[in-house]
């Protein structure tokens, strides 16, 4: 069983239960944020908070772009979540889209240049503790920048207030720190920085997947979105640039959504032109969409990425 492993001493760990311990242990006095997709690991962490019988919320962000099958089964078997949707505002009161937002960055979102998530995910649960179902297994990026607890861009004064408290930290070549140790230096660190800092408590960051599908069908026993039933492995974003393996075959199993992609790229080009940024590598948004879906040649590739961290630059600056 996945779920119960034994250390070369022959003591047993629960992975389940160190999960709900770890719940418990960091329970902030208003409840976790639970920030919740409606995919496979968000369910894990919704039901863990559950049986841990800690207080919380659930919140789908609205990205405009989830496949409308997730969308509908979040209405169904988790409203509380669906009710609590988080919605992120243009200064001019707008919500921000997908769409609006390719038109104000000039450029579709890529690995390098995720700013959607940044706006539409991201950007929500700030000053609680929130929860996610980041796990390790899913990336090598992950492994390095996500922990049991991760604290986003501590102060020079928190890293030495965590020194005198005696944590055992970690810090990210992004700027963060890492906490894995569920013990009372981490509750009290945590307690220090999640009103300040963005605070994230990942409690089924070490389990593989084979865990999440034996907790949701034999643990907690709930219904899954049939979207893995029909192939998909990740649910999410349509065309979504961290899904590398089937993106043409998901736009094309979606076509409206490819539509509106062609005319945002169309209206994205329109932009460029005005700014000056028109780029050699296209001139149509069909060419567009074939260089973020990476069907072009290498060097259209390494154009890409040089694009996206030129613009990166500017955009910084």
């Amino acid at each position: 069983m996945a779920l119960i492993e034994y250390d070369l001493f022959g003591e047993k760990h629960d992975k389940v239960q160190d999960a709900i311990d770890l719940l418990r242990n960091l329970e902030p006095e208003e409840g976790y944020y639970v920030a919740f997709s409606g995919g496979k690991d968000s369910q894990c962490v919704y039901h863990l908070c559950q049986m841990a019988g800690v207080r919380f919320d659930a919140h789908y962000s609205v990205t405009s772009v989830d496949m409308p099958e997730l969308v509908q089964f979040i209405k169904r078997q988790y409203p509380d979540a669906w009710e609590g949707r988080n919605h992120q505002y243009t200064e001019g009161g707008k919500p921000y889209t997908m769409w609006n937002l390719i038109e104000k960055k000039m450029i579709p979102p890529t690995r390098i240049a995720r700013y959607c998530c940044d706006v539409l995910k991201e950007a929500n649960g700030h000053g609680r503790v929130t929860v996610t179902g980041v796990r390790w297994d899913e990336s090598n990026n992950r492994s390095k920048n996500q922990g049991k607890v991760t604290i986003f861009n501590p102060h020079k004064d928190d890293i030495q207030a965590m020194e005198e408290m005696g944590a055992n930290f970690t810090s990210t070549n992004r700027g963060g720190v890492l906490l894995n140790n569920d013990n009372g230096e981490t509750r009290d660190v945590v307690e220090m920085c999640y009103r300040k800092r963005k605070t994230i408590v990942n409690p089924i960051v070490s389990w593989t997947e084979h865990d999440v599908w034996e907790f949701l069908d034999g643990v907690a026993k709930v219904e899954h979105c049939e979207l893995y039933d029909k192939g998909h492995k990740r649910l999410g974003c349509i065309g979504c640039p961290m899904n590398t393996s089937n993106r043409a075959a998901e736009l094309e199993e979606y076509p409206k959504y490819k539509a509106a992609y062609l005319r945002t790229f169309a209206r994205m080009l329109v932009k460029r032109r005005e700014a000056g940024l028109a780029c050699k590598l296209w001139n149509t948004p069909e060419e567009v969409m074939g260089w973020w879906l990476e069907k072009k040649t290498d060097k259209r590739i390494e154009g890409q990425i040089m694009l996206e961290l030129q613009e990166m630059e500017e955009d910084d600056g």
